[in-house]
């Protein structure tokens, strides 16, 4: 059995479409845990309308605490023997669960990955679509997944961080299962990070791992909202961000040979643009400032504590001697720049964006 988890959160026009494409599956032992985290909506009462549709579907109704918390809740109550994650504006492309769990078993793999349909702000989808099938390990994982974050590899050069593309033996994040069918932790999501949490996890889960199946087949489809707390710019989101950069230098650090140097840069670039969504998010509460209004409710100030603690972290990064071996002259720079001349750096970056949006 799947068991499905997908936290829910104001996503009630899209809910629909997301329960919909899993319960269409051909795969048909599934459990649906829909994790409702405080949805002001209504999307609550109706994954319970939809429970009440379907037996494989159970709902659980948290006080808001983010989606870290609310897949953890999930995981806690999953009677599955494979894990499998969803988020609730997005969907799933008929046979997906089918056709990985299909591959992995022939391979004997703890983990199936796909490829994404990536809709893009125009409307236009990207996507990897070869039928491509290959068994890489764990260390290959990890390697492709760190030194792709923060850069510019595409779909092909990196096994993707998010864990809603894949589907994961459960005794990754099972220790030990009791009677009642729930189990003690094992791999859990970073309860105080609500961006990049992914990274994390799949780190430990690959590490954990001997054989994971790629199959470049786009079954998750992506769709890109502008009410999620990425796009928003959210304090909670950026300093998320921030930890899971941390996180990954730290990780980066622990690498020998040719692996390490480009997995420290990609550290430092994932800090990078989370610091610049920071100085975005700032820029914005100045404009709003004046007419008492404020972006996600917060005044120009608590981005300006938020920023300090960034550039804190960073301060701490760069100082350390791997920072200094590994990072490209033109890269160490910028970081320079946006240590000591913090309000230069953030007027320079919004004219570089706003020029290249032209």
């Amino acid at each position: 059995m799947i068991s499905v988890i997908v936290p829910v959160y104001n996503a009630k026009e899209y809910l629909d479409a997301c329960v919909g494409s899993v319960l269409s599956q051909s795969y048909k032992d599934i459990e649906l845990i829909l994790v409702d985290d405080g949805s002001t909506d209504d999307s609550g009462g109706l994954c319970d309308e939809l429970a009440a549709s379907d037996p494989r579907i159970s709902v659980i109704h948290r006080e808001n605490g983010g989606v870290s918390q609310a897949r953890n809740t999930g995981l806690d109550a999953a009677k599955g023997e494979l894990i499998a994650f969803l988020d609730c504006d997005d969907y799933i492309l008929p046979g997906m669960y089918e056709d990985l769990v299909g591959k992995m078993t022939e391979a004997g793999a703890q983990i199936a990955v796909c490829t994404v349909m990536d809709e893009q702000g125009d409307g236009s989808v990207r996507k990897v679509d070869t039928g491509e099938a290959k068994l890489v390990t764990g260390r290959e994982a990890l390697i492709s997944l760190v030194t792709g974050m923060g850069g510019k590899a595409g779909h092909r050069e990196t096994i993707w961080f998010s864990v809603w593309n894949k589907i994961y033996d459960a005794s990754l994040f099972n220790q030990a299962k009791g009677d009642s069918g729930g189990c003690t932790a094992g791999i859990r999501f970073d309860p105080e990070t609500d961006s990049a949490e992914d990274v994390p996890v799949n780190l430990a889960a690959f590490a954990q791992t001997d054989r994971i199946l790629y199959y470049e087949k786009p079954y998750y489809f992506w769709r890109h909202r502008d009410e999620s707390q990425s796009n928003l710019r959210a304090p909670e989101a950026l300093r998320g961000g921030t930890r899971t950069s941390r996180y990954l230098f730290d990780f980066a650090k622990a690498l020998e040979g040719e692996d390490r140097a480009p997995a420290v840069t990609a550290a430092v670039r994932h800090f990078y643009w989370y610091y610049t969504g920071c100085v975005y998010a700032l820029s914005q509460a100045r404009k709003l400032e004046p007419k008492g209004e404020g972006v996600d409710g917060r005044r120009p100030p608590d981005y300006l504590a938020l920023r300090a603690d960034m550039l804190a972290s960073l301060r701490e990064i760069a100082a350390d001697p791997l920072y200094k071996k590994y990072t490209q002259s033109r890269f160490k720079a910028t970081v320079w720049l946006m240590l000591h001349a913090p309000n230069l750096f953030g007027k320079l970056w919004l004219c570089y964006r706003g020029l290249k949006r032209l």
